[in-house]
């Protein structure tokens, strides 16, 4: 989707919040980093769970509600569409911290997938 964007001009504001075990083991990180740094609107963040997070805009744990809700209050206006990817737990945890940010339901679209 992040691609797509892109090659299609879109201006959409998007924000990313990606889990992930360390930064190089991220997918497509760096792609992901310098989409963020082209000031298209887009809005990069990882959650890293086995080492320290740099930038400071990322976050050194496993996805949280407030994580989500901070990751959303960093966008300029609520967000129109939400798509949660992940293991049942994770998913669930995720759109639940949307819920809890305030963001309602409709626009929260999830995949799941067993692990």
């Amino acid at each position: 989707m992040v691609r797509y964007r892109r090659a299609s001009g879109q201006r959409v504001l998007t924000g990313l919040l990606m889990s992930a075990r360390t930064r190089r083991g991220t997918l497509l990180g760096d792609e992901m980093l310098a989409a963020e740094e082209s000031k298209s609107g887009f809005s990069f963040a990882l959650a890293l769970t086995r080492e320290p997070a740099t930038p400071r805009s990322d976050f050194s744990r496993r996805i949280d509600a407030a994580m989500v809700a901070d990751i959303a209050a960093r966008l300029p206006s609520p967000p129109r569409s939400v798509f949660v990817c992940g293991s049942n737990a994770f998913v669930n945890v995720a759109a639940d911290g949307a819920l809890a940010a305030g963001i309602n339901a409709a626009p929260i679209k999830t995949e799941r997938y067993d692990a």
